[in-house]
C-alpha cells in the first residue's frame, strides 16, 4: 500500500533576540507554552500585511499605466512594436571576431572569482 499523504517538512527553528524589556513584556503577557504560536501568528500577520501592501502598490501602478495608455495611445503602439520586434541575430553572426569559447571561459572564471569573493550568490541545487 502506497502512502499518498504528502510529507510536510518540520518547521525551521530560528534564533530570535529580543531587547530585555520586550522579552520581559512577552514573558509577562503570554503564557510559556503559547509564546511560539503567538510569535508565529504575529510574523505571519505582518508578512501577509506586507504582501497585501505590495499587491496594492502593483495594482495602483497597473491602473496608472492603463490610464496613461488610454490618454496616450502612442505608448501602446510603441510597446507593441517592442514586443513584436524581431530579435537580433546571435553575436557570432554579426561579429566575426567574437570567440564564443573564449567568452564562455572568461565568463566562468569571472563567476567563480565573484562567488569566491562572496559577491555572487551560490547557485542553488534542485
Amino acid at each position: 500500500m502506497l502512502n499518498t499523504r504528502t510529507h510536510t517538512p518540520p518547521p525551521k527553528q530560528v534564533l530570535l533576540r529580543l531587547p530585555d524589556d520586550l522579552a520581559a513584556q512577552l514573558a509577562h503577557a503570554i503564557p510559556p507554552r503559547q509564546r511560539n504560536k503567538f510569535l508565529v501568528d504575529l510574523v505571519a500577520k505582518a508578512l501577509a500585511e506586507r504582501q497585501a501592501q505590495e499587491d496594492q502598490e502593483l495594482v495602483r501602478a497597473a491602473e496608472y499605466m492603463n490610464a496613461l495608455e488610454a490618454r496616450h495611445p502612442e505608448l501602446v503602439r510603441e510597446a507593441d512594436e517592442w514586443l513584436n520586434a524581431p530579435l537580433t541575430e546571435p553575436v557570432d553572426v554579426w561579429d566575426p571576431d567574437f570567440d564564443r569559447d573564449e567568452f564562455e571561459r572568461g565568463f566562468a572564471e569571472a563567476q567563480a572569482l565573484a562567488q569566491a569573493q562572496g559577491t555572487l550568490p551560490r547557485p542553488s541545487t534542485p
